[in-house]
């Protein structure tokens, strides 16, 4: 098969066998595939290596894949493609709901799959180069208490909000579990913990619209936040 550039994949199936065959055949036709076997390893994939596609089964034991579908949607310029065994109606209208650009059914003919990945990598690739690139990072000011953007906006912080953006600023593009955020904020894990950062975060993404900008905290369903963005720490560091 033909490319124009070399495609980088990333599937994720837990089944060890599928996963090793459809790695093997998509590298044969010239891509750049990584296999890994839980939503764990995928985020940990995606916040290490950029990849064009991909590939996800629903039933994984960590995570569903409609979730790794609406957070690859909402997150990334990636495309997506569900390839499960849940073949009924219900099942394809959630994935398609969930951001999936195509859902297969197992079992699939991998000549079907690695054509259906080189369409959506094609139409992802022409889809980046019409966006222009944005290299400014925003920067949390530890000693100042401030968020700025570029030469276009900064905003005085709480020290709960400091050390909440210091928290997935730690690994930008990569959730953070909320229990982590709770412990480090709070010093407990608890209802009313979770319940104080919810409203936190509310009233951090309303002060930043506010003040003409939206910051690209993502919530991540049953895990906890995440930074989909460039984001920079200076000057020192609050725990020292």
């Amino acid at each position: 098969m033909i490319m124009e550039f070399q495609i980088k994949v990333l599937l994720v199936e837990d089944d060890s066998d599928l996963r090793d065959s459809v790695v093997e055949w998509l590298e044969i036709e010239g891509m750049n595939v990584i296999g890994v076997s839980t939503a764990t390893d995928f985020y940990h994939a995606i916040a290490r290596t950029h990849f064009d596609i991909a590939v996800v089964d629903i039933g994984l034991p960590d995570q569903e894949g409609y979730v790794l579908a609406e957070y690859i949607r909402s997150n990334t310029n990636m495309g997506v493609i569900i390839l499960t065994a849940r073949g009924a109606i219900e099942d394809k209208l959630k994935g398609y709901h969930s951001g999936a650009d195509l859902y297969l059914v197992k079992p699939v003919d991998c000549r079907e799959l690695s054509a259906v990945i080189v369409s959506i990598a094609d139409r992802v690739q022409k889809c980046r180069n019409e966006i222009p690139v944005v290299t400014a990072s925003w920067v949390i000011s530890l000693n100042q208490w401030e968020l700025s953007f570029s030469n276009y906006f900064r905003i005085s912080l709480t020290l709960k909000e400091l050390m909440f953006l210091e928290s997935l600023a730690v690994s930008p593009g990569s959730p953070v579990k909320k229990k982590i955020i709770l412990e480090k904020i709070y010093q407990r894990n608890d209802f009313y913990s979770s319940r104080s950062l919810d409203s936190l975060v509310r009233r951090l993404r309303s002060k930043i619209e506010q003040a003409g900008m939206n910051i690209p905290i993502k919530t991540v369903h049953s895990v906890g936040y995440c930074f989909a963005g460039d984001i920079i720490l200076n000057e020192g560091d609050l725990d020292q």
